[in-house]
Formats: structure tokens, sequence, C-alpha cells
């Protein structure tokens, strides 16, 4: 059951607080991701403000959606989805739609932790000098958690407590449901608080265990300032798993920027200043930037070169092919082993739609050329400096073209 009914004022924003990205995806995906990746029964979503907004980006997702209007606390929004766990025997796990880095092997812990103990629920715990903000765990001289006191109702002795409740819960399905109606909003901000589903358990005798992980691992976000964090600390777990996993060399991460999605081939250099965003292909042995900003839909064969202040966008490159500097490539296919020379743009944009260009195997793209799309340059072809070719004017194989438009000069003769 994931919680992302909430607005987050604080973010001060029109958008859905989940449908905000970090690296390149919206956070409720990361959550998403998360949940499936366990092989759940079934996953709940509870949505409130954005609610259409949410469905309509996650519609292709296996996601049954509970709607809490208004939304009265995170008591309340599991009280929506209770229906969905009447006759289920299994365990509930309950994470916030706003806290995306999760990793998998602490949630598969704390689903072993729960099932080890027999516990009723388990909540997963960090620990900081100063964790405002979140509620506190209470425990006994034995060690054993008693209660969640949340931020607003602490009292002097609770606010000392270092450790504290991520939002992250495992419960009994079938205890859950039996203390969902024994809430109450006597609290101080008079909401249903599901961390009180934890206290009456205990005060009933049963068991509640904590799993305890890293603090920014369950970071969650509330401000745009969060959200920062959180992208810094995802696009770090991704520069380190391709350096580590995949043998891409990153010349300096801290001034990289790779999105979740992406896949570089092993023997990749990455020069530093270098944007690569989600859904990004790049084979193996190529040169990426510096200051390249490869965008959506690029798919790059091995053995190529994106260099210095290039751009592309739904760009698909040949083995072999290079746009060393100064281009933009955008709704363009390149064959094995194009040139780009510097400078050279592809104008894809007529003001209404968008087109495409095709560049042959072995074409050779001479400075400061302007393919107006759509058009095709044929293989081996060639363009002099500063060529103009219009739409739809073809260039044919083996064709050298100059000029603003474009005029034939010769064909190239046999190996050249």
């Amino acid at each position: 059951m994931i919680l992302a009914a909430g607005k987050s004022t604080r973010m001060k924003s029109d958008t859905p607080k989940v449908l905000h990205k970090v690296a390149g995806l919206p956070v409720l995906r990361w959550v998403v991701n998360a949940a499936e990746a366990l092989n759940p029964d079934e996953v709940v979503a509870v949505v409130g403000h954005g609610a259409d907004e949410v469905r309509k980006k996650f519609t292709d997702d296996k996601l049954t959606f509970v709607n809490q209007s208004p939304q009265l606390g995170t008591g309340h929004a599991v009280m929506q989805a209770a229906p969905q766990l009447k006759g289920f025997k299994g365990d509930v796990l309950v994470l916030a739609g706003d806290v995306p880095l999760l990793r998998h092997d602490t949630l598969t812990r704390l689903l072993k932790n729960h099932r080890d103990s027999k516990a009723k629920a388990t909540v997963l715990t960090a620990k900081l000098p100063d964790p405002r903000g979140y509620g506190r765990i209470v425990r006994d001289t034995s060690g054993r958690v008693l209660r969640i006191v949340e931020q607003k109702d602490l009292s002097a002795e609770h606010a000392e407590i270092e450790e504290f409740n991520s939002g992250t819960y495992v419960f009994d399905a079938a205890a859950l449901l039996k203390r969902l109606d024994k809430l109450t909003t006597n609290n101080a901000q008079k909401e249903y608080y599901l961390t009180d589903v934890i206290g009456l358990l205990c005060q009933g005798g049963q068991h509640v265990g904590a799993t305890l992980t890293d603090a920014v691992e369950v970071q969650g976000i509330n401000t745009r300032k969060d959200l920062a964090l959180c992208d810094v600390a995802a696009r770090s777990g991704i520069l380190e798993d391709l350096m580590l996993n995949r043998g891409v060399t990153v010349l300096d991460p801290g001034n990289t920027y790779i999105e979740a999605g992406v896949e570089i081939g092993r023997d990749t250099i990455v020069y530093p200043s270098t944007v690569i965003h989600s859904g990004v292909v790049i084979g193996e042995r190529c040169e990426i930037g510096p200051f390249a900003h490869i965008r959506g839909g690029t798919k790059v064969g091995n053995d190529c070169k994106i260099g210095a202040f290039v751009e592309t966008k739904n760009a698909i490159y040949g083995d072999g092919a290079k746009s060393g500097h100064l281009a933009y490539m955008g709704d363009v296919t390149l064959g094995k082993n194009v040139n780009i020379g510097a400078g050279s743009i592809v104008a894809n944009y007529d003001g209404k739609k968008k087109h495409k260009t095709q560049i042959g195997d072995g074409a050779f793209i001479g400075c400061g050329t302007v393919l107006v799309a759509p058009v095709k340059v044929g293989k081996n072809a060639q363009t002099g400096a500063n060529t103009v070719v219009p739409r739809g004017k073809d260039v044919p194989d083996d064709t050298i073209v100059v000029g603003a438009p474009a005029r034939v000069l010769r064909k190239k003769t046999s190996g050249e």
C-alpha cells in the first residue's frame, strides 16, 4: 500500500508532490518500482491531491487506486483502502509515496525480520542527532517498541530521542484491520495517525518489531530542498553503479548528471559537465562530453563520440558515428561511421511539427551544415562547410553538395 494523497503546501507547486522528479523519474515511480520488485499480490495506491493526474501517469502499471478525500491523516488513508484488505491473510507493506530512495535489500530485510519475529507490525526506523519533523520511536527499558509519538505531540523527553519513524511499515493484515476502527483524532493535528496502530498493538500485548536503516535512504520530500537532496543521493547511486558494476569511466562524478533508466556500455568514458537523461542507451567504447546534453530517445551504438556542447534528442547513432563539437542532432538517424562537423544542426521543427532526418553510412557533414528536416543524406555523401540542405531536397549517395541552398558539386569518384 502506497500512501500518495498528500498535497504538501511547502512544495509551493501546482504539480502533485509525488509527480515531481528525482533523477528524471517521478517520485512515485521510484516507490512503485520498489513495491513491484517485491512481487506482491496487489499494489494499492491511495491518491488524493491531483488524483486524476497521478492516475493518468501510472495507467500502464497494475495499480489499484483508492481515493482519499479529504486527507485526514495517514490512518485515514489506510482506512480508505481497508476494503481491499478484507479476507487477505498475508502481510501489508505500507510505503510513503514521497520516500523514493528505499533500496530493495532494505525492504526485503524488513519483511524477513517481520516474519522471523512473528510480529504483528514492524516499523522501519533510522537515527539522526536531531530528527526534527519525524515521529519518534518510544521503547521501554528492555528495548521493546511501545509506541510512536508524532513531532507535534512530542514532550520534552521524547524530543531527545534520536530514533525516528520512516513512515514505512509491515503489518499483519488482520491485526491492522482490527485496529483501524479504534483510531481517533485526539492529537495536535486532529488527524487519524497510522502510527497509533503501533501503540494499540503494544497495549494489547502484541509484538511490534523495528528494523534500523540509514537515514539518507528514508529521506522524505516535503520541500524543494528535500527534492534536491534526494536527487543528489539518487544520482550518486546511479553513478556508483555505472562505475563499479558496468565498467563505465566517469571522470568527475561530482559534475556529471546521469538520470535513472540510462544504459551505458563498458569502456565508455563520460567527461565532466555532461547531462544524460532517462531513456538513453549508449554502447561500448564511446566518448561522451564534456558539456554534452543527451536527451531522451537517444540510442548510441559502439565506438561513437558525442563531444563538447553537442545536444541530442531522439537521435540514433550507428556504430562509429561521431559528432565532435557544437552540434544539435534532433529526430535524426545517423548510419555507421557518419561524421558530423562542428556547428552543424538538424532543423527538425518547422514551427508546427517535428520531422525526421536520415544520414546514410559513411556520410560526412561539413562544419556549419544545416539539414532542414525532413530530408535524407545518402551513403558516403558529403556537404561542404555552411551548406543548407532544404527540406525534401535529398542528397544522393556518393554526392558532394555545397552552398545555401545546397547544389550538387560533383559525384565522388570510386574509393573517395
